[in-house]
């Protein structure tokens, strides 16, 4: 596999826009790859505010590697988050499941062929029904959580350990006690983002499985490093483990980047294979 390293030039164009979608405007980057014919469209789904902002530049260079390795890749932001317009106390995760859905339904208008989602934590969980409904033709799903409330549980420890930080002389409040504000309908302050009763009522709906889907290609992801006795035996080619250096890939520091190219490879080893069966199947040429 090719790798693109910082200080490289550029494997394609980079194209910003903006998609209009339901009441916002929906900011995405178009990154063009290096061959002439794109194995399949990549459509990079990522995890949800905080986490976004510090896995960027991550994120940024995985689209330039799949984009150098012959893929076209498109990455965006949901409603309400990023560069995307959109009140944030609106959102829920149906509206960004819409969000990932109109960006796949735009990604297929760029090129003929094959789409993959590649969803990481949120983006996982949004992705998982579009691959079983039959609207993409493959997922890889990197740390995927169970549900979407136990993401945002861990996000909430988080946000207690942010409070000490912050806050030292204040009185303690455990996770229990923003849960309950959110159910009353309070808003709660969560690294820099306005929860909601709705996005929090809506993320009960959102769980992680294995796909039950016959036909289609996917890919799970575990980054805790789990061995692989600890893997589904079931079907233990669908999933990998990798325990990625600290920080974590959504965790970051400013000061320093996880070393993710194993995870790269890996990835795009196996999106290889599908596209390679996929030429096959589609009767052209890789």
């Amino acid at each position: 596999m090719k790798t693109w390293t910082p200080g490289d030039a550029l494997p394609g164009a980079e194209i910003p826009s903006y998609l209009a979608h339901a009441d916002a405007q929906l900011y995405l980057v178009h990154h063009a790859c290096a061959a002439a014919r794109p194995r399949a469209t990549v459509v990079l789904a990522g995890p949800m505010t905080l986490e976004r902002t510090q896995s960027y530049l991550s994120w940024v260079r995985l689209a330039r590697n799949l984009a150098l390795n012959g893929y076209d890749v498109v990455r965006f932001d949901y409603r309400g988050c990023g560069e995307s317009t959109g009140d944030f106390r609106a959102q829920t995760f149906f509206t960004w499941r819409a969000d990932l859905m109109a960006v796949v339904t735009h990604a297929k208008a760029l090129h003929e062929g094959r789409v993959v989602v590649l969803g990481l934590r949120l983006g996982a969980l949004l992705a998982r029904p579009l691959f079983e409904d039959g609207l993409i033709d493959g997922l890889v799903a990197w740390e995927p959580p169970a549900t979407g409330r136990v993401m945002m549980m861990d996000m909430l420890r988080r946000k207690l350990a942010a409070d000490y930080m912050e806050f030292p002389d204040a009185p303690r409040k455990v996770r229990d006690d923003y849960v309950r504000d959110l159910e009353r309908g309070l808003e709660v302050e969560v690294e820099g983002y306005p929860w909601t009763k709705g996005v929090w009522a809506s993320a009960e709906a959102f769980s992680f499985a294995e796909p039950e889907r016959i036909g289609g290609e996917w890919l799970t992801v575990f980054l805790d490093g789990r061995a692989a006795d600890k893997l589904p035996a079931s079907r233990r080619e669908h999933y990998a483990s990798f325990k990625i250096p600290r920080p974590s890939f959504w965790l970051q520091s400013t000061h320093l980047v996880a070393d993710l190219a194993d995870l790269f490879t890996v990835t795009q080893e196996r999106l290889h294979q599908w596209t390679n069966a996929w030429s096959v199947t589609d009767g052209g040429a890789s």
